[in-house]
């Protein structure tokens, strides 16, 4: 091969690496927006009620005139031929929603909260009601709309941009086309038109009511972190795996070889055994940490994949994990005196404490604090916690030195807890290896009972064998 074919062979790889890397970083990058909404009116009601004749609107209290004066101005405001039903109670409602076929078209129960104490009292000025639709809305076919949410204050999914886009309705759980704000609009201009009389009236001659969606900048996202944000915190997990079955099966070798016995013999003691295994193990954790961090923060071609996390915080937060799971580790190890063994059973517990964290993902929003904290006594699952913080405040792109504020309004689970759990993961996982090793230390060593650090005299001789060694 010539000099010139040699060069024009480089140059070729050069223009296809280049236009490689440039494609990647497109489809990485992207920018959005601006977007604006058209103008939605609440007076129109959904498009399910194809014959509206066949629809019920439910009220309670029936024994109450005035309840059913607003209820069937109420129809009168929404222009439909539609039922009207009253029931006593609440509890006499559910009872027919229940056992009645008929109940599936009811569009909405309107329940008065007020201190009536007759059939004729007047309404007050200060009126409580809430409305009752459908639990699951009617005109979404997506699994993901179950329910109307109302627990949530923000949407649960965190986006750089609006939420539901192309809807300029808002999309689910779908406040518009369910019918909601039409009901809630109609129900509110009849008890104002009680009140207010002509005053009321002249108010609403000629007046249409409109919602419009507050319009959204111009936006990046990032390509790579949306589509890969459910398997990174699986990624990490698999990263560190080698790391934490390679120690289980180091110390389980030696306890079926007897070498730990062997090691104590001949004056070591037993503390330092294990402190030698976790210096050993938590520097090639180091190693990769900081692997990690430069392959995720260190700008290779136009833009890092962690663009506004801070290497730092990514560096302890890694760092309390690699102590949880050395930890945990060390735990696992005791209960095994067989290598096979604890191969196999440590890399099933060790991938089983991963995988609760997709149920915990999918119920997240309807679990408490307390709940999710106690799900981080799992390290992996803590980890995973982690890491999708980190992705959801990368996502907002929101720039801090460190993380410990909520990454969205709606969450209260900060970092602060989870490195927390991490480090009294460690201690918990620490403390059970102390015990087991202890009560059972395998074919060749010298079980205690297990009330051993009940027992004042057993104590003292265990402490006073551990100085021995």
């Amino acid at each position: 091969m010539d000099l010139l074919t040699f060069n024009q062979f480089t140059v070729l790889l050069w223009k296809n690496f280049t236009l490689k890397v440039g494609k990647s970083i497109l489809g990485k990058l992207s920018a959005g927006g601006p977007h604006s909404f058209i103008p939605q009116s609440i007076s129109t009601l959904p498009s399910f009620l194809q014959n509206p004749q066949e629809w019920e609107l439910i009220y309670m209290p029936s024994n109450v005139n005035v309840v059913k004066e607003i209820t069937e101005n109420m129809k009168r405001n929404l222009n439909i031929s539609i039922k009207v039903q009253g029931f006593s109670s609440e509890t006499e409602f559910e009872r027919y929603v229940k056992y009645d076929h008929r109940s599936h078209k009811v569009l909405a129960a309107v329940v008065f909260d007020c201190d009536f104490t007759n059939s004729n009292d007047p309404l007050p000025l200060q009126v409580k009601y809430h409305l009752r639709f459908v639990r699951i809305p009617r005109s979404f076919n997506s699994k993901d709309v179950f329910n109307w949410k109302t627990s949530l204050l923000f949407s649960s999914h965190t986006t750089s941009g609006p939420r539901n886009p192309a809807d300029d309705d808002g999309g689910s759980p779908g406040y518009i086309r369910e019918g909601f704000l039409a009901v809630q609009q109609a129900l509110d201009k009849a008890i104002m038109l009680y009140h207010g009389s002509s005053a009321a009236q002249k108010l609403f001659d000629g007046l249409s009511i409109f919602i419009q969606r507050f319009p959204h900048p111009a936006y990046s996202r990032d390509g790579l972190v949306w589509i890969t944000r459910d398997l990174f915190p699986l990624m990490f997990v698999l990263m560190f795996s080698p790391i934490v079955l390679s120690i289980m099966r180091s110390l389980v070798w030696e306890k079926q070889n007897g070498l730990k016995e062997y090691q104590l013999i001949n004056g070591l003691r037993n503390w330092m055994i294990w402190a030698s295994h976790f210096f050993t193990v938590f520097f090639f954790y180091i190693i990769m940490i900081s692997l990690i961090c430069v392959l995720f923060f260190v700008k290779i071609f136009n833009e890092p994949v962690f663009r506004y996390s801070d290497y730092g915080f990514v560096f302890v937060f890694f760092t309390c994990y690699a102590i949880a799971s050395i930890f945990f580790a060390f735990m696992v190890s005791t209960f095994f005196s067989k290598v096979r063994l604890a191969v196999t059973a440590g890399s099933m517990l060790y991938f089983a404490s991963f995988f609760a964290f997709k149920s915990i993902a999918q119920y997240y929003d309807q679990l408490t604090l307390a709940k999710k904290v106690a799900a981080c006594l799992s390290c992996n699952v803590a980890l995973a916690l982690g890491v999708n913080l980190i992705l959801q405040l990368e996502i907002q792109g929101k720039r801090s030195p460190c993380k410990f504020h909520l990454s969205n309004l709606q969450d209260n689970l900060i970092f602060a807890y989870i490195l927390g759990m991490l480090l009294l993961d460690a201690f918990l996982y620490g403390l059970v290896t102390w015990y087991v090793e202890t009560v059972f230390p395998g074919q060749y060593g010298m079980p205690q009972p297990w009330f051993f650090f009940l027992t004042v005299s057993s104590n003292a001789a265990y402490w006073e064998s551990l100085q021995s060694l």
